[in-house]
């Protein structure tokens, strides 16, 4: 008797081992690589930033983060890319706010951002700047609104390109000032601020990276910036409320992105991650020498903040007409 309850026994413990043996273990994240899409092309801000977020994010997790460049489409052909991605962790993206709120009016997606991606975190806020040739006689947010309203319609603004961010934040200033502007959409910043040089163009708006180094030279003459708070990088330029434009102010932002249902336990040890490494000074400096300004925010105010963004821009897109190509 004694014999066949031992058998059964080690026959039961065989069993179990097996059963044991059969099932992975919970794999640690990160135990492998990690990239981070940059849906648009190298050299710009918003690749700068994801390869700063990779540099921490490989001495914070102890794993190795490269960044994948896939532009095309405004930004979407990578953001698609990312939503099919397995919702584990290992694939990021570096999203901005007028490719998460505009581009569903602007191109055929086959995805919602807000629905088809888990916010990490919004990594900065980019502000636009708003700046004028120096061939004209704008020299600030007053002398700009003069202008307008003298001959409405007659002050050419140029912009990147129609339905983007700094195209949308465009209208929305001049809704505020109460004034009505010639808008000129580029393809590209780089063709505007030839024409802004050359006199072609009165004004333009531009993200303050783009922009600095021609303020530094004094080739443009810079009139506000459309933050809050003034940029660090140009401490001498007001911000709108400052230039007295009250209760105006537009800010874009570059954010980090997962696939939807990527676990939260994840998405946290990344966001904690971004976070520790911004609080660094040597960081918040070289952010801040972009034209950015550091955030590193938790998940849920990232995900509120580019619903509301989606909200607020939609709407507008709506107001303008833009439709899908």
């Amino acid at each position: 008797m004694l014999i066949h309850r031992l058998f059964r026994l080690i026959a039961l413990s065989a069993l179990l081992l097996g059963w044991v043996a059969g099932v992975p273990a919970q794999e640690v994240f990160p135990s492998r690589p990690i990239t981070i899409v940059v849906p648009y092309t190298p050299g710009g801000a918003s690749d700068m930033l994801a390869r700063m977020s990779a540099e921490i994010l490989t001495k914070e997790l102890g794993q190795p983060v490269v960044v994948e460049n896939k532009p095309g489409a405004g930004g979407s052909l990578g953001m698609e890319s990312v939503t099919r991605a397995a919702p584990d962790g290992y694939t990021l993206v570096l999203t901005a706010s007028g490719s998460m709120a505009i581009n569903p009016y602007v191109y055929k997606l086959h995805y919602t951002p807000v629905e088809d991606l888990t916010s990490v975190t919004i990594l900065a806020d980019v502000p636009y700047i708003f700046v004028a040739s120096t061939k004209g006689g704008i020299k600030d947010l007053d002398g700009f609104r003069k202008a307008a309203k003298d001959k409405p319609g007659a002050v050419t603004s140029g912009n990147a390109g129609f339905g983007t961010q700094a195209h949308l934040t465009q209208e929305l200033f001049q809704k505020a000032a109460g004034i009505r502007l010639n808008i000129v959409p580029y393809k590209g910043s780089a063709p505007a601020t030839n024409d802004l040089l050359g006199g072609q163009i009165d004004t333009m708006i531009d993200n303050v990276a783009a922009q600095f180094s021609f303020i530094s030279a004094n080739k443009v003459q810079p009139l506000f910036v459309t933050s809050l708070q003034r940029v660090p990088v140009l401490p001498q330029v007001p911000t709108a409320q400052e230039a007295g434009l009250s209760g105006f102010s537009a800010v874009a932002f570059f954010g980090l992105a997962a696939p939807k249902n990527t676990p939260p336990a994840v998405v946290n040890r990344i966001q904690q991650s971004i976070a520790k490494g911004f609080a660094r000074a040597e960081v918040r400096k070289n952010l801040e020498g972009l034209g950015l300004v550091p955030v590193a925010n938790t998940p849920t105010e990232a995900a509120e903040r580019a619903r509301a963004e989606a909200e607020t821009l939609g709407a507008l897109a709506k107001q303008l007409g833009l439709k899908p190509e």
